[in-house]
Protein backbone atom coordinates (compact mmCIF):
# COMPACT_ATOMS: atom_id res chain seq x y z
CA UNK A 1 0.00 0.00 0.00
CA UNK A 2 1.23 3.38 -0.74
CA UNK A 3 1.68 6.22 2.10
CA UNK A 4 3.13 9.61 2.66
CA UNK A 5 4.28 10.04 6.42
CA UNK A 6 4.44 13.65 7.82
CA UNK A 7 5.53 14.27 11.17
CA UNK A 8 3.08 16.10 13.83
CA UNK A 9 5.60 17.35 16.14
CA UNK A 10 3.35 20.31 15.80
CA UNK A 11 -0.15 19.68 17.00
CA UNK A 12 -3.43 22.33 16.20
CA UNK A 13 -5.63 21.06 18.68
CA UNK A 14 -8.84 20.09 19.09
CA UNK A 15 -8.20 17.91 16.19
CA UNK A 16 -9.95 18.99 12.93
CA UNK A 17 -8.98 20.39 9.35
CA UNK A 18 -6.38 22.59 11.15
CA UNK A 19 -4.61 19.25 10.76
CA UNK A 20 -5.83 18.42 7.36
CA UNK A 21 -5.10 21.42 5.35
CA UNK A 22 -1.91 22.72 7.75
CA UNK A 23 -0.49 19.70 6.28
CA UNK A 24 -1.21 20.70 2.55
CA UNK A 25 0.78 23.71 3.45
CA UNK A 26 4.43 24.82 4.56
CA UNK A 27 4.98 23.80 7.82
CA UNK A 28 5.29 25.16 10.89
CA UNK A 29 2.42 27.10 10.72
CA UNK A 30 2.78 28.88 13.69
CA UNK A 31 4.00 32.42 14.19
CA UNK A 32 3.65 32.75 10.49
CA UNK A 33 2.03 35.71 8.39
CA UNK A 34 -1.76 35.12 7.57
CA UNK A 35 -2.12 36.13 3.80
CA UNK A 36 -5.11 36.49 0.98
CA UNK A 37 -5.85 33.33 -1.12
CA UNK A 38 -3.71 33.24 -4.04
CA UNK A 39 -6.17 32.39 -6.88
CA UNK A 40 -9.34 34.62 -7.12
CA UNK A 41 -12.66 32.92 -5.93
CA UNK A 42 -15.24 32.44 -8.75
CA UNK A 43 -17.90 35.23 -8.96
CA UNK A 44 -21.71 34.89 -7.59
CA UNK A 45 -24.20 34.08 -10.41
CA UNK A 46 -22.35 31.82 -12.97
CA UNK A 47 -22.87 28.74 -14.27
CA UNK A 48 -19.62 26.95 -15.65
CA UNK A 49 -20.09 24.31 -17.91
CA UNK A 50 -17.29 21.69 -18.31
CA UNK A 51 -14.18 21.34 -20.47
CA UNK A 52 -13.84 18.23 -22.47
CA UNK A 53 -13.53 14.82 -20.84
CA UNK A 54 -10.53 12.90 -20.74
CA UNK A 55 -11.68 9.47 -21.67
CA UNK A 56 -14.71 8.18 -23.57
CA UNK A 57 -18.33 8.23 -22.18
CA UNK A 58 -16.95 11.19 -19.38
CA UNK A 59 -19.78 12.29 -17.39
CA UNK A 60 -19.86 16.06 -18.21
CA UNK A 61 -20.14 18.17 -15.46
CA UNK A 62 -21.98 21.80 -15.09
CA UNK A 63 -21.23 24.19 -12.09
CA UNK A 64 -24.04 26.90 -10.29
CA UNK A 65 -23.38 28.85 -7.57
CA UNK A 66 -26.11 29.13 -5.21
CA UNK A 67 -27.44 31.83 -2.52
CA UNK A 68 -23.88 31.82 0.04
CA UNK A 69 -24.08 30.14 3.97
CA UNK A 70 -25.34 32.93 5.76
CA UNK A 71 -21.86 32.96 8.07
CA UNK A 72 -19.74 34.81 5.89
CA UNK A 73 -16.46 33.65 7.01
CA UNK A 74 -18.10 30.33 6.22
CA UNK A 75 -17.54 27.18 8.54
CA UNK A 76 -15.82 24.02 8.22
CA UNK A 77 -16.67 20.63 9.52
CA UNK A 78 -20.56 21.65 8.74
CA UNK A 79 -23.44 19.29 8.95
CA UNK A 80 -25.16 19.28 5.62
CA UNK A 81 -28.59 17.32 4.19
CA UNK A 82 -31.74 17.18 2.35
CA UNK A 83 -34.77 16.98 3.56
CA UNK A 84 -38.01 16.59 2.07
CA UNK A 85 -36.06 18.69 -0.73
CA UNK A 86 -34.86 21.37 1.77
CA UNK A 87 -31.54 21.57 2.12
CA UNK A 88 -29.96 21.88 5.72
CA UNK A 89 -27.13 22.86 7.42
CA UNK A 90 -25.93 23.33 11.19
CA UNK A 91 -22.81 23.66 13.06
CA UNK A 92 -19.35 23.91 11.67
CA UNK A 93 -16.06 26.05 13.05
CA UNK A 94 -13.72 28.92 12.09
CA UNK A 95 -11.30 30.93 13.08
CA UNK A 96 -13.41 34.22 13.54
CA UNK A 97 -10.50 36.42 15.04
CA UNK A 98 -6.91 35.56 14.35
CA UNK A 99 -5.82 32.36 12.41
CA UNK A 100 -4.71 29.35 14.09
CA UNK A 101 -0.80 30.23 13.93
CA UNK A 102 -1.02 34.01 15.28
CA UNK A 103 -3.26 32.35 18.59
CA UNK A 104 -6.67 32.76 16.93
CA UNK A 105 -9.24 30.21 18.58
CA UNK A 106 -11.78 27.47 16.79
CA UNK A 107 -14.99 28.35 17.33
CA UNK A 108 -17.79 26.27 17.09
CA UNK A 109 -21.25 26.85 16.27
CA UNK A 110 -24.66 25.43 16.90
CA UNK A 111 -27.03 27.02 14.98
CA UNK A 112 -29.16 25.71 11.67
CA UNK A 113 -30.12 27.33 8.58
CA UNK A 114 -32.17 25.81 5.51
CA UNK A 115 -32.10 27.03 1.80
CA UNK A 116 -35.69 26.11 0.36
CA UNK A 117 -36.14 25.22 -3.20
CA UNK A 118 -35.94 28.57 -5.35
CA UNK A 119 -35.08 31.07 -2.30
CA UNK A 120 -32.64 33.42 -2.75
CA UNK A 121 -31.31 32.99 0.88
CA UNK A 122 -30.75 31.26 3.45
CA UNK A 123 -33.18 30.84 6.79
CA UNK A 124 -32.62 30.43 10.05
CA UNK A 125 -34.40 26.97 11.35
CA UNK A 126 -33.17 26.75 14.65
CA UNK A 127 -30.06 24.98 17.04
CA UNK A 128 -28.00 22.02 18.00
CA UNK A 129 -28.39 21.26 21.85
CA UNK A 130 -24.56 21.84 21.24
CA UNK A 131 -22.03 23.34 18.92
CA UNK A 132 -20.65 20.87 16.87
CA UNK A 133 -19.10 19.69 13.56
CA UNK A 134 -16.84 17.48 11.82
CA UNK A 135 -19.73 15.09 11.75
CA UNK A 136 -20.66 12.52 9.28
CA UNK A 137 -24.21 12.61 7.94
CA UNK A 138 -26.59 10.43 6.07
CA UNK A 139 -29.42 11.88 4.14
CA UNK A 140 -32.76 9.70 4.33
CA UNK A 141 -36.38 9.74 3.84
CA UNK A 142 -37.28 9.97 7.36
CA UNK A 143 -34.75 12.50 8.08
CA UNK A 144 -31.20 14.05 8.12
CA UNK A 145 -28.69 12.08 11.07
CA UNK A 146 -25.73 13.42 12.19
CA UNK A 147 -23.15 10.88 13.07
CA UNK A 148 -20.39 12.07 16.07
CA UNK A 149 -18.10 14.97 15.40
CA UNK A 150 -16.73 16.90 17.55
CA UNK A 151 -16.63 20.46 19.70
CA UNK A 152 -14.06 22.62 21.70
CA UNK A 153 -14.93 20.48 24.54
CA UNK A 154 -15.07 16.45 23.55
CA UNK A 155 -15.99 14.29 21.09
CA UNK A 156 -19.47 13.27 20.49
CA UNK A 157 -20.54 9.60 20.72
CA UNK A 158 -23.83 10.13 19.78
CA UNK A 159 -26.91 11.16 16.43
CA UNK A 160 -29.28 13.49 15.89
CA UNK A 161 -32.21 13.31 13.60
CA UNK A 162 -32.59 16.93 11.54
CA UNK A 163 -35.86 16.99 9.77
CA UNK A 164 -37.57 19.98 8.41
CA UNK A 165 -40.96 20.44 9.71
CA UNK A 166 -42.91 23.50 8.05
CA UNK A 167 -40.95 26.45 8.94
CA UNK A 168 -38.16 25.00 11.46
CA UNK A 169 -35.71 22.26 11.85
CA UNK A 170 -36.67 19.59 14.37
CA UNK A 171 -33.94 17.94 16.43
CA UNK A 172 -34.52 14.73 17.93
CA UNK A 173 -32.08 11.69 19.38
CA UNK A 174 -30.83 8.94 17.47
CA UNK A 175 -29.13 6.02 18.68
CA UNK A 176 -26.26 5.87 20.47
CA UNK A 177 -22.62 5.23 18.85
CA UNK A 178 -20.43 2.33 20.35
CA UNK A 179 -17.92 4.52 20.41
CA UNK A 180 -17.39 8.57 20.25
CA UNK A 181 -15.74 9.52 17.28
CA UNK A 182 -15.01 12.69 15.19
CA UNK A 183 -14.14 13.32 11.06
CA UNK A 184 -15.95 9.79 10.46
CA UNK A 185 -17.66 9.29 7.12
CA UNK A 186 -21.21 7.47 6.13
CA UNK A 187 -23.15 6.27 3.67
CA UNK A 188 -26.84 4.91 3.26
CA UNK A 189 -26.61 1.23 1.19
CA UNK A 190 -30.07 -0.51 1.00
CA UNK A 191 -31.46 1.47 3.75
CA UNK A 192 -28.70 0.57 5.79
CA UNK A 193 -26.42 3.44 7.38
CA UNK A 194 -22.34 2.37 7.72
CA UNK A 195 -19.98 4.18 8.90
CA UNK A 196 -16.38 4.15 9.02
CA UNK A 197 -15.39 5.90 12.52
CA UNK A 198 -12.71 8.78 12.36
CA UNK A 199 -11.30 10.04 15.35
CA UNK A 200 -11.03 9.30 19.24
CA UNK A 201 -11.45 11.34 21.83
CA UNK A 202 -8.24 11.81 23.56
CA UNK A 203 -4.80 14.30 23.14
CA UNK A 204 -3.80 13.82 20.60
CA UNK A 205 -7.22 12.45 18.98
CA UNK A 206 -6.19 9.54 17.70
CA UNK A 207 -7.77 7.61 14.59
CA UNK A 208 -9.49 4.92 15.16
CA UNK A 209 -10.45 1.24 13.00
CA UNK A 210 -14.04 0.74 13.59
CA UNK A 211 -16.55 -0.23 11.23
CA UNK A 212 -20.68 0.45 12.04
CA UNK A 213 -24.32 -0.67 10.61
CA UNK A 214 -27.50 1.14 11.57
CA UNK A 215 -30.67 -0.12 10.04
CA UNK A 216 -33.30 2.72 10.73
CA UNK A 217 -36.33 -0.02 10.23
CA UNK A 218 -34.83 -2.05 12.94
CA UNK A 219 -34.10 1.15 15.37
CA UNK A 220 -34.41 -1.04 18.92
CA UNK A 221 -31.39 -3.38 17.22
CA UNK A 222 -28.92 -0.09 17.59
CA UNK A 223 -25.29 0.13 15.84
CA UNK A 224 -23.51 -3.09 15.09
CA UNK A 225 -20.10 -3.44 15.20
CA UNK A 226 -18.79 -5.15 11.83
CA UNK A 227 -15.54 -6.64 10.23
CA UNK A 228 -13.68 -3.64 9.17
CA UNK A 229 -11.99 -2.72 5.78
CA UNK A 230 -8.50 -4.57 5.82
CA UNK A 231 -6.37 -1.47 6.12
CA UNK A 232 -4.97 1.32 8.51
CA UNK A 233 -7.61 3.06 10.95
CA UNK A 234 -8.44 6.57 9.39
CA UNK A 235 -10.23 10.16 9.68
CA UNK A 236 -11.34 12.87 7.24
CA UNK A 237 -12.02 9.54 4.48
CA UNK A 238 -14.48 9.26 1.65
CA UNK A 239 -17.00 7.23 1.23
CA UNK A 240 -19.27 6.44 -1.70
CA UNK A 241 -22.22 4.04 -2.57
CA UNK A 242 -22.29 3.02 -6.26
CA UNK A 243 -23.83 -0.27 -8.04
CA UNK A 244 -25.33 -1.75 -5.42
CA UNK A 245 -21.68 -1.72 -3.23
CA UNK A 246 -20.33 0.05 -0.50
CA UNK A 247 -16.83 2.08 -0.70
CA UNK A 248 -14.12 3.55 1.42
CA UNK A 249 -11.16 5.29 -0.58
CA UNK A 250 -8.10 7.40 1.28
CA UNK A 251 -8.22 9.58 4.73
CA UNK A 252 -5.76 10.03 7.12
CA UNK A 253 -4.34 7.96 9.76
CA UNK A 254 -2.75 9.41 13.13
CA UNK A 255 -0.79 7.65 15.07
CA UNK A 256 2.10 7.06 17.49
CA UNK A 257 5.03 6.08 16.95
CA UNK A 258 7.40 3.61 18.58
CA UNK A 259 9.36 7.08 20.01
CA UNK A 260 5.25 8.56 21.25
CA UNK A 261 5.12 11.51 18.98
CA UNK A 262 1.81 11.68 16.87
CA UNK A 263 2.15 10.46 12.99
CA UNK A 264 0.42 11.18 10.00
CA UNK A 265 0.36 8.97 7.25
CA UNK A 266 -1.53 9.80 4.05
CA UNK A 267 -3.93 6.82 2.62
CA UNK A 268 -3.57 6.07 -0.80
CA UNK A 269 -5.61 2.63 -0.21
CA UNK A 270 -9.37 1.82 -1.75
CA UNK A 271 -11.93 -0.85 -0.47
CA UNK A 272 -15.25 -1.87 -1.75
CA UNK A 273 -17.96 -3.45 0.42
CA UNK A 274 -20.69 -5.57 0.01
CA UNK A 275 -22.95 -7.17 2.53
CA UNK A 276 -22.83 -10.77 1.27
CA UNK A 277 -19.33 -11.12 0.83
CA UNK A 278 -17.12 -8.69 3.08
CA UNK A 279 -14.64 -6.24 1.57
CA UNK A 280 -12.42 -6.13 -1.20
CA UNK A 281 -8.91 -4.39 -1.96
CA UNK A 282 -8.87 -2.22 -4.91
CA UNK A 283 -6.60 -0.42 -6.75
CA UNK A 284 -4.82 2.12 -4.88
CA UNK A 285 -5.14 5.87 -5.57
CA UNK A 286 -2.63 7.97 -7.78
CA UNK A 287 -2.77 10.96 -4.96
CA UNK A 288 -4.67 11.07 -1.58
CA UNK A 289 -7.51 12.88 -1.56
CA UNK A 290 -7.57 13.31 2.23
CA UNK A 291 -11.06 15.71 3.74
CA UNK A 292 -12.66 15.45 0.21
CA UNK A 293 -16.36 15.48 0.03
CA UNK A 294 -17.94 13.02 1.39
CA UNK A 295 -19.98 10.75 0.35
CA UNK A 296 -18.63 11.49 -2.97
CA UNK A 297 -20.49 11.73 -6.00
CA UNK A 298 -21.74 9.12 -8.37
CA UNK A 299 -22.67 9.43 -12.00
CA UNK A 300 -26.19 9.16 -12.71
CA UNK A 301 -25.35 5.44 -13.99
CA UNK A 302 -23.75 4.39 -10.59
CA UNK A 303 -20.88 3.51 -12.71
CA UNK A 304 -18.15 5.95 -11.76
CA UNK A 305 -17.50 7.65 -8.35
CA UNK A 306 -16.07 11.56 -8.23
CA UNK A 307 -13.28 12.79 -5.30
CA UNK A 308 -13.52 16.20 -5.20
CA UNK A 309 -9.94 18.08 -4.49
CA UNK A 310 -8.77 16.68 -1.07
CA UNK A 311 -5.23 16.61 0.67
CA UNK A 312 -2.99 16.15 -2.19
CA UNK A 313 0.23 13.98 -0.95
CA UNK A 314 1.97 14.81 -3.70
CA UNK A 315 2.01 18.84 -2.42
CA UNK A 316 2.49 18.64 1.22
CA UNK A 317 4.87 20.74 1.94
CA UNK A 318 5.57 21.94 -1.08
CA UNK A 319 2.88 24.64 -1.48
CA UNK A 320 2.87 28.11 0.78
CA UNK A 321 0.10 28.16 3.56
CA UNK A 322 -1.99 30.94 0.88
CA UNK A 323 -2.17 28.35 -1.45
CA UNK A 324 -5.80 26.80 -2.59
CA UNK A 325 -6.79 23.08 -1.51
CA UNK A 326 -6.34 21.04 -4.60
CA UNK A 327 -8.90 21.70 -7.24
CA UNK A 328 -8.50 18.30 -9.48
CA UNK A 329 -11.12 15.44 -9.47
CA UNK A 330 -10.02 11.88 -9.33
CA UNK A 331 -12.81 9.32 -10.85
CA UNK A 332 -12.58 5.78 -10.04
CA UNK A 333 -14.48 3.86 -12.82
CA UNK A 334 -16.49 0.92 -10.99
CA UNK A 335 -16.50 -1.33 -14.21
CA UNK A 336 -13.11 -1.60 -14.63
CA UNK A 337 -11.84 -0.79 -11.36
CA UNK A 338 -9.49 1.65 -13.02
CA UNK A 339 -8.71 5.29 -11.86
CA UNK A 340 -8.45 8.59 -13.96
CA UNK A 341 -7.59 12.02 -13.54
CA UNK A 342 -10.31 14.24 -14.95
CA UNK A 343 -9.51 17.12 -17.22
CA UNK A 344 -12.11 19.36 -15.18
CA UNK A 345 -11.25 21.57 -12.62
CA UNK A 346 -13.25 22.16 -9.37
CA UNK A 347 -13.95 25.93 -9.51
CA UNK A 348 -14.21 26.52 -6.30
CA UNK A 349 -12.18 23.84 -4.24
CA UNK A 350 -13.15 22.86 -0.46
CA UNK A 351 -12.35 20.41 1.91
CA UNK A 352 -14.16 19.38 5.34
CA UNK A 353 -17.57 19.56 3.90
CA UNK A 354 -20.42 16.86 2.82
CA UNK A 355 -21.28 16.58 -0.57
CA UNK A 356 -25.18 16.66 -0.36
CA UNK A 357 -26.93 14.34 -3.33
CA UNK A 358 -30.21 16.79 -4.27
CA UNK A 359 -32.28 15.79 -7.08
CA UNK A 360 -29.91 14.93 -9.84
CA UNK A 361 -27.05 17.43 -8.61
CA UNK A 362 -25.06 17.38 -5.63
CA UNK A 363 -24.77 20.55 -3.54
CA UNK A 364 -21.52 21.66 -0.96
CA UNK A 365 -21.91 23.84 1.74
CA UNK A 366 -19.27 26.19 2.43
CA UNK A 367 -15.97 24.04 3.57
CA UNK A 368 -12.08 25.37 3.98
CA UNK A 369 -10.24 26.89 1.32
CA UNK A 370 -6.62 27.07 2.93
CA UNK A 371 -5.19 26.56 5.92
CA UNK A 372 -7.75 28.16 8.57
CA UNK A 373 -9.71 30.10 5.98
CA UNK A 374 -13.32 29.31 5.04
CA UNK A 375 -15.85 30.52 2.25
CA UNK A 376 -19.60 30.71 2.76
CA UNK A 377 -19.74 29.76 -1.11
CA UNK A 378 -22.54 27.05 -1.61
CA UNK A 379 -22.15 25.29 -5.26
CA UNK A 380 -24.49 22.94 -6.91
CA UNK A 381 -22.92 20.41 -9.33
CA UNK A 382 -25.08 18.56 -12.18
CA UNK A 383 -23.78 15.50 -13.65
CA UNK A 384 -25.23 14.50 -17.13
CA UNK A 385 -24.90 11.44 -18.72
CA UNK A 386 -23.08 11.49 -22.57
CA UNK A 387 -22.26 9.25 -24.78
CA UNK A 388 -23.52 5.36 -24.79
CA UNK A 389 -22.95 3.42 -22.24
CA UNK A 390 -19.82 1.50 -22.27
Amino acid sequence: MNVVRSSFCRLLTPFGLAIAAGMFFNTPLIGENSSKPSTPLMPPSRTLPSSAPTFQNAVSPTWEQLPSYPRTRGVAGVIAGEHRGVLIAAGGANFPELPPWEGGKKVYYDDIHVLLPDATEWQAAGQLPEARGYSAVASLPDGVLLIGGENSHRVFADTLWLRWQEDRVEVTPGPDLPAATTSPVAAVLDGVIYVAAGHADGTPRLSRVAFWRWDPRRPTEGWIEMPPWPGPSRGMAVMAVAAGSLYLFTGGELALTAEGKPQLTYLLDAYRYQADSGWEKLADMPHSALAAPSPAPVSPDGKRIFLLGGVDNRLVGKQPRDTRVPDGILIFDVTTGNWHESAERWPDPVVTTPAVKSGDAWVFVSGEIMAGVRTPHVWRWRLAEEGRTP
